[in-house]
């Protein structure tokens, strides 16, 4: 094993660079966004690097690709749409792969800037985004075919989300998705891959491979404007108990129950009800299925959950948590986490949290 790292030691950064061209609709989710519901074309370029088992986790994801694009497009024919700058880290994993052919999964996050916003004078008619600065979420699947070593072509199908998270209003949110084709070149030969027989020590990070349940506790904070336009702004508290038992190297899954105050809640409730009640009638509890992908520090978190009480109930008896946790020491980790209430984002929140261990085996 240490002569095959030494044999990798000096190998090439393995990069490729790849331009992307796109064609795709504004999905009119509104009846509002109706008058926008326009083909158009976007751009992508991507600097990644391909893996090749240098790092533990490369191996079992079968040698994802990672790296960074940059997203331009007009959006649609009319000048009250602007255009979309978009800057995002990905990870494209393999759901297929042999030598000359792979299916893979891209999945982004980054940040965007649109050019063009609601503006109760100059552009009252786009009522979808509020804000200049929005989150962006980029979801791909794509075929590759690799005819020689320095070139891939592509083809695939992706989703391009914008939305501020509830930020500033309005926020609909812009989805588009779109048919899409590149062309990937590579300056180097691609690196021979590590196919590790013995698996080396785990670092702190990892799972160990034995029998525990882990418990996390976790809080988030954020913040959010309520009503149509320039709404009044809200803090928002909320904390989180998972118990999550892995499955091998890369998947966990558990129940999390889940515990929230949106001080918006009240503007919801005083529309149907005029009796007097307490604050903490405001607090929202809930029970969820939890799921997580883990790659080493880092995992990302899937939620599907239903309140358990709580005094507003405008937006349904259900809520979806897309989430990342990265470790920041061997227990202490950071969360960013969007709220959902099907396709209408409630908030984006950060937060801190601890990880505890639970073992049920017999030493």
């Amino acid at each position: 094993m240490n002569q095959a790292l030494a044999q990798h030691r000096f190998q090439a950064a393995n990069l490729l660079f790849e331009p992307r061209v796109n064609y795709g609709f504004l999905i009119a989710h509104h009846v509002e966004m109706e008058i926008y519901n326009s083909h158009f074309p976007s751009f992508e370029f991507s600097i990644s690097q391909a893996s090749y088992g240098k790092r533990q986790w490369e191996s079992l994801y079968n040698y994802p690709v990672m790296g960074v694009t940059y997203y331009n497009a007009w959006l649609g024919n009319s000048r009250d749409l602007g255009q979309a700058h978009s800057v995002f880290p990905f990870v494209s994993f393999p759901l297929l792969k042999d030598d000359k052919n792979e299916l893979n999964f891209r999945m982004g996050a980054g940040l965007a800037y649109l050019t063009k916003k609601f503006d109760r004078l100059n552009n009252y008619k786009y009522n979808a985004i509020g804000s200049h600065l929005n989150a962006a979420v980029n979801l791909m699947i794509e075929y590759r075919w690799k005819p020689i070593h320095h070139l891939q072509l592509s083809a695939g199908i992706q989703l391009m989300h914008f939305s501020n998270g509830s930020t500033k209003t309005p926020n609909f949110g812009l989805n588009i998705p779109a048919l899409s084709a590149g062309a990937a070149f590579r300056l180097n030969r691609e690196n021979n891959y590590i196919r590790r027989r013995i698996r080396p020590n785990l670092t702190m990070y990892e799972f160990d491979g034995k029998d525990f349940i882990e418990v996390k506790l976790g809080t988030t904070f954020a913040y959010k404007e309520s009503g149509d336009t320039d709404g009044e702004k809200f803090n928002i508290y909320s904390g989180f108990v998972s118990a999550m038992k892995p499955l091998g190297y890369k998947h966990k899954l558990g129940l999390c129950f889940d515990l929230s105050w949106d001080g918006s809640d009240a503007l919801l409730v005083a529309r149907t009800n005029n009796e007097p009640y307490h604050s903490r009638e405001l607090t929202k509890p809930g029970i969820s299925a939890a799921y997580e992908l883990v790659l080493a520090r880092t995992s990302f978190a899937f939620n599907l959950g239903f309140y358990l009480g709580g005094k507003d109930k405008s937006e349904g008896m259900s809520y979806y948590k897309i989430g990342m946790h990265y470790l920041i020491h061997k227990n202490l980790f950071a969360n960013l986490t969007l709220k959902t209430h099907f396709a209408r984002a409630d908030y984006v929140g950060i937060g801190l949290g601890y990880r505890f261990k639970w073992g049920y085996y017999l030493k």
